[in-house]
């Protein structure tokens, strides 16, 4: 279109200078939307990294290697690492009431005494990782 500009007529520059300015104002529009969806990306990339820093944190302690590799990981790596901390730090966290389920139940008077200094044991310890 634009190869033999000397040959070409008044009429067919200003032709040639409205297609330009179409295309560019499409190409304008088409660069805004794609930095829109680029922010939102990194938005959600920051979003998997702090939940898998958090999740790691409440699951493997506050030294674990794998905060380190958190800040290169790629989305799928982080949604992954996300969903297994979930699980783990939803059974290292259940609720005493499902825990109770899965004992046995026996009321305190019906316990052995071995039974209840075990109980007072468990009881203590769980007690220690809480504090």
């Amino acid at each position: 279109m634009l190869e033999n500009l000397e040959a070409m007529t008044k009429e067919e520059l200003i032709s040639a200078v409205e297609a330009l300015q179409i295309k560019l104002s499409a190409l304008e529009k088409e660069n805004l939307a794609l930095k829109e969806l680029a922010d939102i990306g990194k938005k959600y990339l920051e979003h998997l990294k702090q939940e898998a820093t958090k999740l790691v944190k409440l699951v493997d302690g506050e030294k674990s290697p794998l905060l380190k590799l958190i800040e290169k990981a790629d989305v799928e790596t982080l949604k992954e690492l996300v969903d297994e901390y979930t699980e783990k730090a939803k059974e290292k966290y259940k609720p005493s009431s499902q825990r109770d389920k899965l004992e046995p139940e026996k009321s305190l008077e019906e316990m052995t005494y071995a039974e209840l200094k075990k109980l007072g044991e468990k009881l203590a310890k769980e007690h220690l990782k809480e504090v």
